[in-house]
């Protein structure tokens, strides 16, 4: 994993998450939830107006299921990411007796991913970025289909396997002393080489900064 971080920084730069811009846990739950096939720029524009305008995520949970999805007008898929949202949002609501996941804080990463987890619909993606990506700064790796194609072809993992194998194989082996902040470095440079280089059809394996550890990519070429 450090030769492959290394070889992504040299061909990308650094792509480090200013401790400024780490936002809200329940901020990042509804902006992974809403994002489903699109950008996630898109989907962090929408979950600011809707906070915006209702003012709090407890107002959000309030609203009924048509109102919500006229409220995320934007996302691809409205309705279905206003299902999701008020599920998500009512189950916590049921928990917690708000929209509040500062419960989190006292518990380890592990536990707090679980937590998550079993939230409907929220999954291991979701539930690593809560606590990875935002103020709670844990060590948790985010795997989305970028990542995951790569991966496979990089041998590390099955074709094909789901998001939390996956994340179960990976996190062990990743390098010692590695920080909340470096494995997001990490999920954001894989993100970058699956848009510029390594894309689902017609990767451009001769030009991949990581083609000395990739099988598939040296079987290519």
């Amino acid at each position: 994993m450090k030769r492959l971080q290394d070889a992504l920084v040299q061909r990308f730069g650094h792509m480090r998450r200013r401790p400024e811009d780490r936002r809200e846990p329940e901020w990042a739950l509804v902006q992974g939830l809403i994002g489903s096939r699109m950008p996630s720029e898109a989907s962090s524009v929408v979950a600011d107006r809707v906070l915006a305008e209702q003012g709090s995520w407890d107002a959000v949970a309030a609203l009924r299921l048509d109102e919500l999805a006229k409220a995320l007008k934007g996302v691809r898929f409205p309705n279905q990411s206003a299902k999701r949202v008020h599920g998500v949002l009512g189950a916590i609501c049921e928990k917690v007796g708000r929209v509040d996941l500062s419960l989190l804080e006292k518990m380890d990463t592990s536990e707090a991913v679980a937590w998550l987890e079993a939230l409907p619909g929220a999954g291991r993606k979701i539930a690593a970025q809560v606590v990875n990506t935002t103020t709670l700064d844990r060590p948790s790796l985010v795997l989305d289909t970028h990542h995951l194609r790569i991966l496979a072809r990089l041998g590390l993992i099955a074709a094909g396997e789901d998001t939390a194998k996956a994340y179960d194989v990976l996190m062990p082996q990743l390098p010692e002393g590695w920080d909340a902040a470096t494995i997001d470095e990490h999920h954001m440079l894989m993100k970058e080489l699956g848009r510029e280089v390594c894309t689902p059809k017609n990767p451009k394996c001769p030009d991949c900064p990581a083609l000395s550890l990739c099988p598939t990519g040296r079987s290519r070429t």
